[in-house]
């Protein structure tokens, strides 16, 4: 984009051009067309216009020889003026007056007739176009032109006699007659064939695609209703328009007219429609009204055929756009829409133009006059997919907006997350080392701190006696293998029972050769235990150093075994002594390091039990679940 543009002032100043440069070639395109033909500023040379005839209602073939009792007409002349309830045909005689024969091939030339005629001079026809005879063609837009051999014409007077066929339905008639070089003639007939025929087709072309965009659009979102009803008008108009010019349609004529006819009211109606719509009047009441309008009004056209029916049809229905057409732009400037600039444009050159082709239904026009909603119909739904385009893009910009904002947004977001998530992770770091330091502690507390304390009473004891220094010795070497344990225990990998196993046979070996007590090991390769946390191989690190402690203090055992092995879903411990066992053939009572031995084991979700096997001795059984603590809850 150039860089001046991007100042608003000028870009302002550029769109103000824009604007009006668009409403001064729309002003010079509907002068132009209302204004048409130009050859009504004076005729071109070697041409001359016909106006003056005799009007005689015959359904011959040939040229009537009665023609002095015609009526004199002048054209353009519309049969509803003098012979209001004909059907058939009806000739008309003009006169060609030539001072000296032309010196080229001349032609006649028929700016407009309704519906078919066919051409004679001077007794000889030059051709027919279309059906003379029921059921009629419809060439009523299409401009004809007859070329005639220079052998025809004579000097003075020369009969040029023009047979319409019509009826008093078809707004029948004939245009004034155009009379000389056929260059000339060529030139004038392409020129309205354009304006009457190709443009119409070529703008319809145009109509319909715009329509079918725009009801795909509304098929894509149903909230845009407004445009749906145009678009529907669109494609409606352009196969109506399109179908009322076919001269001679595959269907029978009473059928297509009256399919042609359907289209073009139902699309004038769904104009309305869109108009109520873009106004956002919910009008149930008005809509139905439209919906009424457009099932009877077609059924009564056909029921009873009259062209002042139509005509009146038409006038109602854009006066009724009209008003939806005044709250439309009431509401696009009230509510002050971005596109408001450009939906009056579009407005402003389909309604007169519709206003011009209402007046030439009502015969208020020259019958040579051409319809101009052809050409302003485009250029109103050109505005509208313009209207859309811009709400589409405006859209995207504002989704656009919308996205980085919601990306910063998370960002913004993620950042203060991490933030938080750093904080709380340093937060449960802090509480990890506090809640290992306040385990330590306990643990110190309940087995270092004991034995201190239990070694201290033997040395100062309240009464004076003997201190048994080997049982001081012992506690205090008690209160170092668990010491030595404990920080042994805080190096270890989660789940590895057998490092643990080892740890104990390695800190407690020592102390059963002092004891004269043999350790027999039978531990297999363990798998990895689920629940084996840091703190659980702790509890069970304590429960057998708690058994081994027993033995060495109260079984008498020689030898003690210890077993590990796996079965099914459990890892079994099993710490066997062959001292004294349970006492008699009851059960030993459970003292206090026995109940901490089975709070401990439930706290770690082990099962424990105290038995004499028959052999003799003492076994304390742990069985650790290969589940989780997860799994295990679940």
């Amino acid at each position: 984009m150039p860089p001046f543009l991007l100042d608003p002032r000028y870009r302002a100043r550029l769109f103000s051009a824009l604007w009006g440069l668009a409403g001064a070639l729309v002003l010079a395109a509907g002068w132009w067309l209302w204004h048409f033909p130009v050859e009504h500023g004076g005729p071109p040379s070697h041409v001359m216009e016909l106006t003056d005839a005799e009007a005689l209602a015959s359904q011959r073939a040939t040229p009537p020889n009665d023609m002095d009792n015609g009526v004199s007409v002048r054209l353009p002349h519309r049969w509803s003026q003098t012979h209001r309830e004909l059907t058939g045909s009806l000739w008309y005689r003009l006169n060609v007056p030539l001072s000296t024969l032309p010196p080229q091939t001349w032609a006649v030339y028929l700016p407009k007739v309704s519906m078919n005629a066919e051409v004679w001079v001077n007794g000889v026809s030059l051709g027919v176009v279309g059906s003379m005879d029921p059921p009629l063609t419809a060439n009523w837009y299409t401009p004809l032109m007859f070329t005639v051999p220079p052998s025809l014409w004579k000097v003075g007077d020369n009969a040029l006699e023009v047979r319409v066929s019509g009826d008093s339905v078809s707004r029948s008639g004939l245009a004034p007659v155009w009379v000389g070089s056929a260059r000339t003639i060529s030139e004038m007939y392409a020129r309205r064939w354009w304006v009457q025929v190709m443009g119409v087709h070529a703008a319809n072309v145009g109509l319909v695609m715009m329509g079918l965009f725009l009801v795909v659009l509304w098929m894509r979102d149903r909230s845009q209703s407004a445009f749906g009803y145009i678009g529907q008008a669109a494609i409606l108009w352009g196969l109506g328009s399109s179908a009322n010019i076919v001269p001679d349609p595959f269907l029978p004529m009473a059928v297509w007219d009256s399919l042609s006819f359907l289209c073009i009211v139902w699309a004038q109606l769904s104009m309305c429609l869109f108009f109520l719509r873009f106004s956002e009047r919910k009008w149930v009441w008005a809509e139905r009204l439209i919906a009424g309008f457009a099932v009877l009004d077609p059924i009564a056209v056909v029921l009873v055929p009259s062209q002042m029916l139509v005509g009146l049809t038409y006038l109602t229905i854009y006066l009724v756009a009209l008003v939806g057409f005044a709250l439309a732009l009431w509401h696009a400037y009230r509510t002050r829409r971005p596109d408001r600039n450009l939906f009056a444009f579009g407005s402003l050159v389909s309604i007169p133009a519709a206003a011009h082709d209402v007046a030439l239904q009502l015969n208020q026009l020259s019958l040579e006059s051409v319809y101009m909603l052809p050409y302003g119909g485009p250029v109103m739904v050109g505005c509208m997919a313009f209207i859309v385009a811009g709400d589409h893009a405006r859209s995207r910009r504002a989704l656009a907006h919308l996205n980085n904002d919601l990306v910063a947004s998370i960002q913004r977001r993620e950042a203060e997350l991490r933030d938080s998530f750093q904080r709380v992770s340093a937060l449960e770091q802090a509480q990890a080392v506090s809640a290992e330091r306040s385990r330590i502690l306990r643990d110190m507390h309940d087995g270092v701190g004991a034995h201190l304390t239990t070694a201290l009473r033997q040395l100062n004891p309240p009464t004076p006696q003997t201190v048994d220094l080997r049982m001081v010795t012992r506690i205090l070497r008690e209160a170092l293998d668990q010491l030595k344990l404990s920080i042994d225990a805080m190096s270890m990998p989660p789940g590895d029972v057998v490092g643990l196993l080892a740890s104990l046979r390695f800190r407690m070996t020592p102390r059963f050769k002092a004891a004269g007590v043999s350790l027999r090991w039978e531990v297999d390769e363990l798998p990895e235990w689920p629940g084996g946390t840091q703190a659980a191989l702790r509890q069970l690190q304590y429960i057998l150093f708690e058994a081994m402690s027993n033995v060495l203090q109260h079984a008498g055992a020689q030898e003690i075994t210890l077993r590990a092995q796996r079965q099914g879903d459990q890892l079994l411990l099993v710490l066997h002594d062959d001292g004294r066992g349970l006492s008699g053939s009851g059960s030993r009572p459970e003292g206090h390091g026995s109940q901490t031995m089975r709070s401990r084991a439930g706290t770690i979700g082990a099962g424990i039990e105290f038995v004499s096997p028959p052999q003799g001795g003492h076994e304390v059984r742990l069985s650790l679940p290969m589940r989780s603590p997860d799994e295990s809850g679940q």
